[in-house]
Parts: C-alpha cells; structure tokens; sequence
C-alpha cells in the first residue's frame, strides 16, 4: 500500500518545528501538556504569548551589544 501524502500543512508546520529547535525555542506543545500534567490549576498561554514570553526572558528589553 502507497504511504499517504503529507499535507503542505503537515510539513510547513514540521519545518516551522524544525526552525524553532534550532534557534533554541522551547516546543509549545510539550509546556501545555507540562502545564497540564503538573500545575491544572495555571491558566494555559496562547502560544503568542508564550513565545512572546519566551523572547522577553531571553533578550529582555531590547539588544545587549553596544554597537
């Protein structure tokens, strides 16, 4: 039997996965189930705001080099 094709979807959001990991962005998905497994009682981010987050705790107020 023929595998099933990927939906151009599919591998867009596959490739975005990909780009975040090697920018060293943390995986949504896995904070919502570790949100949900370990504090139930936390109201779950959208995922712009934990990405929002996320750059702010890494870059803080804007750029660190002086020039």
């Amino acid at each position: 039997m023929p595998a099933r094709p990927i939906s151009l979807r599919a591998r867009l959001a596959a490739l975005a996965g990909t780009v975040r990991r090697i920018c060293g962005m943390p995986d949504y998905a896995q904070h919502v189930a570790h949100l949900r497994r370990s504090h139930p009682d936390r109201p779950l981010p959208t995922e712009r705001e934990y990405f929002d987050g996320w750059i702010r705790a890494r870059y803080g107020d804007g750029p660190t080099r002086c020039c």
